[in-house]
């Protein structure tokens, strides 16, 4: 049986005030992670971000996820000094990225999606 494709979001073909094509926006507001700015890259995104839900959206969640991998960092840094902590850095990283990449692959293709628990956090903080 063919799987069915999801609901294209009815902004994601609809320009973004960021001057780029919706799905590149929601990639550049997730593509700070490979440098370490997460959270920053969704930021500047959220900000200039004024008509396209979608793009605004995809900036938050990046930035909820961002700040979520920030507060894990931090907890795994208060772990290292009882040594079992430096195991978890690698794993955060690499759950991080794996996230990142399933949210733009569906992003690119007009899917809503929600990650879950930080997904509804920025779907309840960016109602327009």
């Amino acid at each position: 049986m063919a799987e069915e494709k999801p609901e294209v979001h009815p902004d994601f073909n609809k320009k973004s005030s960021t001057g780029m094509e919706p799905k590149i926006a929601v990639l550049v507001s997730h593509v700070g992670f490979l440098v370490g700015a997460g959270w920053l890259s969704g930021l500047i995104i959220y900000l200039l971000e004024k008509e396209n839900r979608f793009v605004k959206f995809h900036a938050m969640q990046s930035l909820v996820i961002g700040v979520g991998e920030v507060i894990l960092y931090i907890v795994a840094s208060i772990l290292t000094l009882v040594v079992i902590g430096a195991f978890c850095y690698p794993v955060i990283w690499i759950a991080a990225l794996v996230i990142r990449i399933i949210i733009i692959m569906k992003a690119n293709n007009g899917e809503y999606y929600k990650f879950p628990w930080l997904g509804e956090l920025a779907d309840k903080w960016t109602k327009m």
